[in-house]
């Protein structure tokens, strides 16, 4: 329910975005709240410079998230959301978070060859259409060949999906490599008798919990391969998107 609440409001924020822009001498600072930090931080979290979900305050650990954009995208790191930081930050043009030696990195077995077929490039918004909220979707690991259902919970750009059973959330872990990771994973789908290349993320988000054990939700992708909330490019997704299609 808070799930559902919380993407409501991320929602309503996202239909003011053209009119929502940020005015020159506008400035997003410390101790902010609202539904333009929340997208903020949303974003932040896309990019990989922030790892907790949006709260819609503008805490110290999102300060630091904003330094370290700035600083990866050549702009001073101030800590705030000026219209420069704004503009560049919600543009494709934005370069995402290097990664850090000191964070542990998991990644999922390699391709074992067991999966000799391709899915086909279907486009977000012919795939999404024929996977309504609720549907139960099935998937097939690229590398390994394990399979596992998710539902669709809701998503914009992209499914965001649940495991249908705790087995399926063990099946789900495993092909990550036993835990939550920041890894964009290949997979097929499944749906009737076309199979459609796709990329799941590797860590859920959210405290919802439907008896399965997984927490929240994670994100199921399909080509061109966009963030959810504001439709940009995740070149991660479509690295795993275009190997899934044999490209």
């Amino acid at each position: 329910m808070m799930k559902k609440f919380f993407c409501l409001i991320l929602l309503a924020a996202l239909l003011c975005v053209p009119a929502f822009g940020m005015a020159a001498d506008s400035v997003i600072s410390q101790n902010d709240r609202g539904d333009k930090v929340a997208l903020v931080q949303q974003r932040l979290r896309d990019l990989g410079y922030l790892n907790y979900r949006p709260t819609g305050k503008f805490s110290e650990l999102t300060v630091s998230a904003v330094q370290s954009f700035q600083q990866q995208n050549g702009i001073a790191p101030d800590g705030q959301i000026g219209s420069d930081t704004y503009d560049l930050l919600f543009s494709d043009e934005a370069k995402r978070a290097p990664a850090n030696s000191r964070i542990k990195r998991t990644s999922g077995p390699a391709y074992n060859g067991s999966v000799k077929t391709h899915g086909a490039l279907g486009s977000w918004e012919a795939v999404g259409a024929l996977i309504p909220e609720g549907s139960d979707i099935a998937i097939t690991d690229y590398n390994t060949g394990a399979t596992y259902t998710m539902q669709r919970t809701g998503g914009l750009n992209c499914a965001q999906v649940t495991a249908k059973t705790a087995d399926d959330y063990s099946a789900y872990l495993t092909s990550f490599g036993g835990e939550a990771t920041w890894e964009h994973r290949a997979v097929l789908v499944t749906i009737g008798d076309a199979v459609y290349a796709a990329s799941i993320f590797g860590m859920p988000t959210g405290t919802d919990d439907n008896g399965t054990g997984m927490k929240g939700h994670t994100f199921l992708s399909f080509n061109p391969g966009r963030t959810d909330i504001f439709a940009l490019s995740d070149d991660e997704h479509l690295v795993a998107i275009t190997r899934a299609a044999g490209e």
